[in-house]
């Protein structure tokens, strides 16, 4: 259900009944109950008391602040992954990096291909902080990751198809890589907080694009 609602395959305001639960999941009640306290917990669905649960909505104001978490917690988490890192953890940055740049961007956003990139894309993520030394650090940037992939995946869907986002995208993963390596903490957070600011901008910007596209014509 989490992998759903992520990856947009139930939408944002979607009502999440038991029935229709229990034959998408063949699960029980009381393991989906569960299921739906815990994405509640991670305000990706939303009780609405006596009526139910509905996957959580999604607004600008709520991306801009994602962001903004992201950038604080991920820039200060790279410094202390680049200052207590060894050679082994460049090794994985580097590898992580090979893996996601060989894969072919996927032209279906909600097909496995999609999830795949995903998987690759998060994995690399994961890899450039993990030598932070603070599990509680990584825990949150890992659950802000998942909260912006959800936005990416629900309103960014021309980001698929765009072969200069992609190249967009490599670039700034490959000069990640490299002021990792050159342990250059500084230029490693700028280029992270620009990365960041890019993505989100992106995503902003289809955004109120589609919403623009969607308004009823005026008389």
């Amino acid at each position: 259900m989490r992998a759903d609602i992520i990856s947009g395959r139930l939408q944002p305001g979607d009502k999440l009944g038991f029935e229709m639960l229990k034959q998408r999941y063949t699960a029980g009640l009381s393991p989906l109950r569960e299921a739906l306290q815990r994405l509640t917990a991670e305000n990706l669905v939303v009780s609405e008391g006596h009526v139910g649960f509905r996957v959580a909505s999604i607004s600008l104001d709520d991306l801009k602040d994602i962001n903004a978490l992201r950038r604080l917690l991920e820039v200060e988490a790279l410094r202390s992954a680049i200052a207590n890192g060894g050679v082994q953890w460049e090794s994985q940055v580097v590898a992580a990096y090979h893996q996601l740049s060989r894969m072919a961007l996927p032209s279906d956003p909600h097909g496995a291909d999609a999830e795949q990139w995903e998987e690759c894309h998060r994995q690399f993520h994961d890899v450039l902080i993990c030598a932070c030394n603070s599990r509680w650090t990584l825990q949150f940037c890992r659950t802000l990751f998942s909260q912006f992939r959800r936005y990416r995946r629900i309103i960014l869907k021309r980001y698929w198809e765009s072969n200069s986002v992609r190249l967009i995208v490599d670039k700034e993963h490959r000069q990640l890589v490299q002021a990792v390596i050159d342990r250059d903490a500084d230029r490693a957070a700028k280029l992270l907080e620009a990365h960041y600011d890019n993505s989100a901008k992106r995503v902003v910007a289809e955004y109120q694009r589609i919403h623009q596209s969607v308004r009823p014509a005026s008389h």
